[in-house]
């Protein structure tokens, strides 16, 4: 395992997402994930799974510490009274009294963000989230949170890709004492047959998707989150740790297109330049 030695924290860089893994659907994913390896998990409010990982995470045996949670606050429960009582109904239902990482899953635009963060501060301080942060979070945002509030963020938790570098968003992260984490890392699948990842990969006897996966964890500071419920592919995405990208295959990647975004629900901000 590669981690990240960030605020006072090791981290896993390579965890286990849960989106679009509702309810029980769930539960097999998450075992197979701790099974195979996997100590970072990541879960939301908004999936509606919250009470099924933290079954399985209970029912694994393994030591709460060594697992590195986290959650996100629903765009209904960004108010501070909801973010305090969602919360702790987050906790109950992952059968925990903390998580290492609280985050903000989307902005909205009807409750501050200031209001939202300091609201989540308040939960930091009381012990019950060990960092904050946000997620698909634009450079204004991180601005605002950082340079104007005073907030010290974890990670901002975005659409990272081969496909979708975000390199102004990636400097505003890091120039502010944050990690970037990078969740759809296969690019919800369109990657995966890829030539030119296809190619660099079948030198070392990996997929294109192992290439991918592999490109985030090259790369200090950053984390990578891919999901799946097929057992096979979660170990598949867990056997990245026997093989290297050279600056040659790094170079090539940076030829791929760049602006290539997947994730576009409604609720979408105006993103950032990604010239």
């Amino acid at each position: 395992m590669i981690y990240r030695e960030h605020h006072g924290t090791r981290v896993p860089a390579l965890g286990f997402g849960t989106y679009r893994l509702p309810g029980e659907e769930c539960e097999d994913p998450v075992r197979w994930a701790l099974e195979t390896g996997y100590r970072h998990i990541d879960t939301a409010q908004r999936y509606e799974n919250e009470a099924n990982v933290g079954k399985v995470l209970e029912e694994s045996g393994i030591a709460r510490g060594d697992i590195f949670l986290t959650t996100k606050l629903g765009m209904t429960n960004l108010a501070a009274d909801s973010v305090k009582s969602s919360f702790v109904e987050s906790l109950d239902k992952l059968r925990t009294d903390y998580v290492d990482l609280l985050l903000i899953h989307w902005p909205v635009r009807d409750v501050s963000q200031e209001e939202t963060l300091a609201a989540m501060a308040e939960e930091q301080q009381a012990g019950r989230a060990t960092h904050i942060g946000m997620s698909n979070a634009t450079i204004p945002m991180i601005e605002a949170a950082v340079d104007r509030q005073g907030v010290r963020l974890f990670t901002n938790q975005i659409e990272y890709h081969p496909i979708l570098r975000q390199k102004k968003l990636m400097e505003a992260v890091f120039a502010r004492d944050m990690l970037l984490t990078g969740h759809s890392p296969i690019a919800t699948g369109r990657v995966a047959d890829n030539d030119l990842l296809a190619g660099i990969g079948a030198r070392y006897g990996k997929s294109a998707a192992q290439v991918a996966i592999r490109w985030q964890l090259e790369q200090d500071r950053v984390m990578v989150l891919p999901k799946s419920k097929r057992k096979e592919i979660i170990a598949e995405n867990f056997d990245v740790f026997d093989f290297s990208l050279t600056a040659d295959d790094m170079a090539k990647i940076e030829t791929l297109p760049h602006n290539e975004r997947g994730v576009k629900p409604p609720q979408q901000p105006d993103w950032d330049p990604n010239d």
